[in-house]
Order: structure tokens, then C-alpha cells, then sequence
């Protein structure tokens, strides 16, 4: 006789159950996911679908360690797994452990040559490690095998574009802003591209997916204001609130704009938002009914606008990069407690400012690695140099050696206002591409920019000398084979001549 209490109830294979993981993890029910997957390697531990996800699962929660060992796992059960090796490979990078992760890549790509998503991860590491032919041939496979795998050809348009090989950046965003249109992402890297080149019409249309929330790669968070975005129309009788975005020197280039409100577009009033550290400066500012810190009350006001978006509605004017410098000048009563005594020996007076802030995206090609790569400068007699270095680095002006005198006066800075009664007194600045180059190119002192050849930003213009933001501004390129020394050479020979003038 059977057992009529026997359970008849369908058992659920194992091909449900990763359905089932599958869209808990879809709809972001990760940790229910993760207790099937549990359940399921206890009663079967050589189940190499449920090792993958675990590791998987693992590895995007930052369980870099316990990832590892699951792969391990899957690997000593199936030992051509592409699969594993590739997420070991990705465990490592993302760990920064790029040696180990490399081994993994190519194990997976030794395994299954065609493995797409593995050559797209190794080249995007190559590219970070600086090995940018490699990393365009690793891309370049991955389209091989799918032409149409979006995040390879937005990844190897990147590394054009930071190496400067523009027009291939641009075809490659042109065919992928053509057909994926949506791709917001791709639309903004061709924006700054053309801003480069100087289509600034088409690049600032392009440049506004910077702030979408459809961008996955968005750089800039809008602000959550209930009034109506500016779209460029006539501001009569508007009162419109400009807000700050991106660094320092963005809002020292860009602010200029903001000036122009109600004279040329007939805004009523214009409050610009600002950061604390340049507000005593913005206050110098014409036209500017209030100056408001970040974070301060805000008030009343009919529309707002980014202040990155200003220039696109200017570029029909007659002078679509006015007011032109200078907009900023020193404070009388700072410039009394900044004021340096005259050195006869040295009647020339040159700021010097070697690296930037190192949260910056491209720090490491912008900055110099110290002071002391500047040494080739000390040949030229006659200057007095001093150090404008805040934050990284004010240290190494504290501390430089006798051979290279320097007066530091970075450390003891509050604010750009500060930094512009100090510029002031100076006959020229050199710079890196960091804030106090805008604040001296806004006061049109003569400033001499030190311009990276990887990533180059965008606002200074391809194969360019000049700027057309700051016309006593001049631009010194490092070029991609080589070291900042020949750079530094030519700046030491243009000071010679210089002085001869």
C-alpha cells in the first residue's frame, strides 16, 4: 500500500531555480538571490552555474576575497571556464591588482578568443594602466566579434579622444550616437570633442547630456529646484538664478556669462550660486544682483540655469566670449596685507603652481610629480619665484631646497581673493591646468599653461598656443611620447626670451 502522506509535489529543477535567481537579481532582490544560491551549493556544491553566481554576487558587493574563492571553485570542476577566469580577472582590477587580473584576462581570451565582454574588460584596464595601443587593439577585437557591442566603441572612441586622435573618436560617437540614439552617454563625449575642434554650436547642444539623468556616465548633479529650467528665451521681467557646477576653475572661466544676464538677454535680477572659496571674489562681479554660497539661503527667483549652459545661448553675439578678461582684480585692503617687498636682485616675479587638486579625474597627467621637476627654470637669473601652491604640494615650496629658492605663500591662502592680490603683484604665472590658471587668465595677467597630453580638457583647443578664453594666455604642450622635462625646457627658453624683450 503507498504512503498516502508521501510529498507528490514537483520538485524544481535546477534549470528553474537559476530563473528564478536570475530575476530576483533583475528586479534587485539581491539577497533573497543570494540565499537560493546558498541553499542550492549545499545540496550541491559542484553546481559550477551556482559558483559563477555566487562569485558574481560576491565580486558586486565588494567581496573581492570570497569572489576569488568561488571562481577557484567553479575553475576546479570546469578548467576551460572563460567565464571564471574572466571574473577572477575582474575581482583583481577591481582591487587595483592589475598584474594579477591581467593573467586571468588572458586566460579567459586563450580559452574563448571570441569572449567579447573579457576583451572589453582588458581594455579597459589597459587603458587606465596607460597602454592605449593596447588597449585600442583589445576594443577592436571585441568589435570584431560584435560590431555592434556599444560599450566597446564607446571605449575605444575614449581612447582616442585621450590620446587626441579626435576625428577617430568622433566617427566612432557619430555611429553610435546614429544608432543609439538614447545613448546620452556618447552624445556628451562627442559634445566635448566638438567644443575641442570648435564647433562650439553643436558641442554645447551635445554637452547638456553632462547633467542627464539618462547619462550613465553623468558628471554633473542638477540641483532639485521646482522653477522652470532656462531654455534661452528673453529673461524681461525674469528674475534667473545661475548655479554653479564642476570645479573651481569652471566657475572662474564661466561666470563671465553670468555677467551678460541683463544687459544682453534682459534678466530683471541674476543671483549666482558659488563655492565659499571664491565668493569674495564673484563679488567683483558686474551686473550680479547676489552673490550666494552654496548651501545659503536662496532667493526668490523665476527660472535657473547650470553655468556650464551659458555660453550656448551667447555664441551669436558679437563677442561670444565676453566680458573679456579682466573681471577680477585685486582688493586694495588685501593687496596692503599680501603686498610683496621689491627684490632688486631679482626685478621679475614669477608664480609657480605644479600640481592640482588630486581628486581630479586626470590628476595624475595634469600635475607634475613635485617641485623639483621644475628646476630647469632656476637656470633663467633674475626672477624671483613664487610658490601659489595650495593644498598638494604647499609642502615641498615649505621645504625646497637651497638651490631653489622659493618664497611659499600658498599655505597662508583663505581664499582666491587672496590668490588675486598675490597674482596682482606678479608679472607672470605658470601654472598646470588647475584653478589659478582661470583666476590669472580672468585677471589678463600673463599666464603660461603646462597642458597634458592625455585627456586634454576640452576648453583648451586642439593644436592650439592661445586660448580664446584668456587672451594673455599661452599654452605649452606636452606631447603623448614624451616627458614633462622637454616641456619644462621650452618654458625655461621662452623665459629667456622674455626677458629680453
Amino acid at each position: 500500500m503507498k504512503n498516502k502522506w508521501k510529498n507528490t509535489a514537483p520538485k524544481t529543477s535546477a534549470r528553474q531555480l537559476q530563473q528564478t535567481v536570475t530575476q530576483l537579481l533583475l528586479s534587485g532582490q539581491g539577497e533573497e538571490a543570494w540565499k537560493k544560491i546558498q541553499a542550492r551549493l549545499i545540496f550541491s556544491p559542484r553546481d559550477t552555474w551556482f559558483l559563477d553566481e555566487a562569485a558574481r554576487y560576491c565580486r558586486r558587493n565588494g567581496k573581492f576575497d570570497e569572489a576569488i574563492r568561488y571562481y577557484q571553485r567553479s575553475l576546479a570542476i570546469q578548467t576551460r571556464n572563460a567565464y571564471a577566469q574572466n571574473g577572477i580577472g575582474l575581482a583583481y582590477y577591481e582591487q587595483g591588482k592589475y598584474d594579477e587580473a591581467e593573467k586571468y584576462y588572458r586566460n579567459a581570451l586563450s580559452i574563448e578568443p571570441s569572449y567579447v565582454g573579457c576583451h572589453n574588460n582588458y581594455a579597459i584596464m589597459l587603458h587606465k594602466m596607460d597602454r592605449y595601443q593596447e588597449a585600442i587593439e583589445q576594443y577592436e577585437l571585441a568589435l570584431k566579434f560584435d560590431p555592434d557591442y556599444v560599450n566597446a566603441s564607446y571605449g575605444l572612441a575614449s581612447v582616442f579622444a585621450h590620446i587626441q586622435q579626435l576625428d577617430a573618436a568622433k566617427t566612432q560617437l557619430n555611429h553610435l550616437v546614429e544608432h543609439h540614439p538614447n545613448d546620452i552617454r556618447s552624445q556628451t563625449a562627442l559634445g566635448m570633442i566638438l567644443l575641442q575642434q570648435g564647433d562650439f554650436k553643436q558641442g554645447w547642444r551635445l554637452y547638456r547630456g553632462r547633467y542627464s539623468a539618462k547619462n550613465i556616465h553623468r558628471f554633473v548633479k542638477s540641483p532639485a529646484l521646482k522653477q522652470p529650467y532656462w531654455n534661452g528665451r528673453n529673461l524681461q521681467e525674469k528674475r534667473i538664478l545661475v548655479y554653479r557646477e564642476q570645479g573651481l576653475g569652471d566657475e572662474i572661466q564661466f561666470c563671465r556669462f553670468a555677467a551678460r544676464l541683463k544687459q544682453e538677454k534682459g534678466a530683471s535680477a541674476v543671483y549666482l550660486v558659488c563655492k565659499q572659496a571664491v565668493y569674495p571674489l564673484f563679488r567683483q562681479l558686474p551686473h550680479i544682483d547676489k552673490v550666494i554660497i552654496e548651501g545659503d539661503e536662496m532667493p526668490d527667483f523665476d527660472t535657473w540655469v547650470l553655468l556650464l549652459d551659458l555660453p550656448r545661448y551667447f555664441l551669436n553675439s558679437a563677442v561670444p566670449f565676453g566680458i573679456m578678461p579682466p573681471y577680477f582684480s585685486a582688493d586694495p585692503a588685501l593687496l596692503a596685507k599680501w603686498l610683496l617687498p621689491k627684490n632688486t636682485d631679482s626685478p621679475l616675479r614669477v608664480g609657480l603652481v605644479w600640481k592640482g587638486t588630486p581628486q581630479h579625474n586626470n590628476d595624475s597627467h595634469r600635475s607634475l610629480k613635485n617641485l623639483n621637476e621644475l628646476r630647469p627654470l632656476w637656470d633663467v637669473a633674475g626672477i624671483e619665484w613664487i610658490s601659489l601652491q595650495k593644498g598638494a604640494g604647499e609642502e615641498e615650496a615649505l621645504a625646497a631646497p637651497t638651490d631653489m629658492p622659493i618664497r611659499a605663500l600658498g599655505h597662508q591662502v583663505q581664499n582666491y581673493a587672496d590668490t588675486a592680490a598675490i597674482i596682482s603683484q606678479l608679472d607672470l604665472v605658470i601654472s598646470v591646468d588647475t584653478s589659478v590658471a582661470h583666476l590669472a587668465g580672468a585677471m589678463n595677467k600673463p599666464c603660461w599653461v603646462l597642458i597634458p597630453a592625455i585627456a586634454t580638457d576640452w576648453r583648451w583647443q586642439q593644436k592650439q598656443e592661445t586660448s580664446v578664453w584668456y587672451p594673455s594666455m599661452r599654452l605649452f604642450r606636452r606631447e603623448i611620447t614624451e616627458e614633462w622635462d622637454k616641456t619644462i625646457i621650452e618654458i625655461r627658453d621662452a623665459l629667456m626670451a622674455w626677458q629680453e624683450k
